[in-house]
């Protein structure tokens, strides 16, 4: 008997595994994949998440970011920086990896090419059925993404509502050289193309990560979307991204800032599997690695009070909201208003400058979504002030 079974062996998994460990408990990950696996995701990790993780090891970053090149649907474009790194780009199947271990490195047993099958309740476990094995435990964490199969067998969530986007990315082999005539050395590159969503290119050592996104309501031919943004980069750019390419990898997002359940008795969900994902940019790995933090204190909580209901692990959805679910939620109210609004948002970075930097420390972690939505009314009253409203 385990104290706690973590499903999904990502970001949010291998955190609540390490700290819930480093807390004394007895812990099993369950990753459906043998690490390291491949993992669809443009492989941004901003500064905020790297402060929550402690750092990472140097050979796992590609590139360093310090700004950011925004195209208008026309593709004309303006770029900005700042003094501070905003992001590092890394191939997530290495970073990942090296999560994993540092879990197990705390005393996890990391359990690698076994998908979670099924998920039995009982008065005093959990029952925890893989493709090899049972397992039982008297917690369990469903860190397993988008399409939780804990979120789905808890009967937390059995579907997601039009609150979700459709992504299509691809890596591209460009060599060093290439890739910085394509992006730069400092910047990653978002391109506001669509009418609810955007396209970007993200630098890494010898390749780039392209890929568009769209709410799933919006995602019609996103096929076509993808193929055409791709010609239309490579030709921007002269250079050949769209022959380059060898495959395609589609994946959802869920928006960020909704109300939503996150646990059950003897249940929580984390990252995107709770639906903590930025609704504006589509990140997800710093509110899955503080989701994953707070699973593991409220866990180690549970199991010494010996009290696993629901009633008692509401704790864990007040230090979510406390801690960055409010301010999904003021993040939602930028997402409307910039996609709502789309040229009077893209208008209003392109003139005023001191907007674009603050933005960018919004990303960094220099500032919440609260503190920007509140800058940006007193910067600009008239126009800016829907954000706080939220219409």
């Amino acid at each position: 008997m385990y104290d706690v079974i973590i499903v999904g062996g990502g970001p949010a998994g291998s955190i609540a595994a390490e700290r819930a460990s480093r807390d004394g408990l007895s812990v099993l990950v369950l990753e459906k994949a043998t690490h390291p696996r491949s993992k669809t995701c443009g492989g941004g990790v901003t500064q905020k998440a790297l402060d929550v993780i402690g750092g990472i090891d140097k050979e796992l970053i590609e590139r360093e970011t310090f700004g950011a090149r925004i195209f208008l649907p026309d593709y004309r474009n303006f770029a900005g920086t700042i003094g501070d790194r905003v992001a590092v780009m890394t191939r997530r199947e290495s970073l990942d990896h090296w999560l994993a271990s540092r879990a197990e490195d705390a005393g996890a047993v990391v359990q690698d090419g076994e998908a979670v099958k099924d998920v039995l309740f009982n008065k005093d476990y959990v029952e925890v059925v893989t493709s090899e094995n049972q397992y039982r435990s008297r917690m369990v964490i469903g860190s397993d993404g988008v399409n939780s199969t804990i979120a789905r067998r808890s009967g937390i969530r059995t579907r997601w509502g039009d609150d979700i986007g459709m992504c299509l990315e691809a890596e591209v082999e460009l060599g060093e050289a290439v890739v910085e005539e394509c992006v730069g050395d400092r910047f990653t590159e978002f391109y506001f193309i669509g009418d609810r969503g955007y396209g970007w290119v993200f630098p890494k050592r010898d390749h780039i990560s392209i890929g568009i996104g769209k709410l799933i309501t919006r995602a019609h031919d996103l096929k076509g979307s993808f193929s055409r943004f791709v010609r239309d980069v490579s030709l921007q750019k002269n250079i050949d991204i769209e022959g380059k390419i060898s495959g395609i990898n589609s994946y959802r997002i869920p928006a960020g800032g909704f109300d939503r359940r996150i646990h059950s008795d003897r249940v929580l969900l984390t990252g995107d599997a709770a639906g903590f994902v930025d609704p504006f940019l589509g990140e997800g790995i710093y509110y899955a690695l503080k989701s994953g933090e707070i699973a593991a204190d409220v866990t180690a909580d549970t199991v010494e009070g010996g009290d696993f209901s629901e009633r008692f692990l509401q704790e864990y959805v007040m230090r979510c909201e406390k801690e960055f679910n409010y301010d999904l939620k003021s993040a939602l109210k930028f997402a409307n208003f910039a996609y709502d609004h789309r040229n009077l948002f893209l208008k209003a970075l392109w003139k005023d400058k001191r907007l674009f930097m603050e933005y960018l420390r919004t990303v960094r972690g220099d500032m919440t979504y609260t503190e920007f939505n509140r800058w940006c009314t007193r910067r600009s009253p008239v126009t800016l002030a829907k954000l706080i409203v939220g219409r």
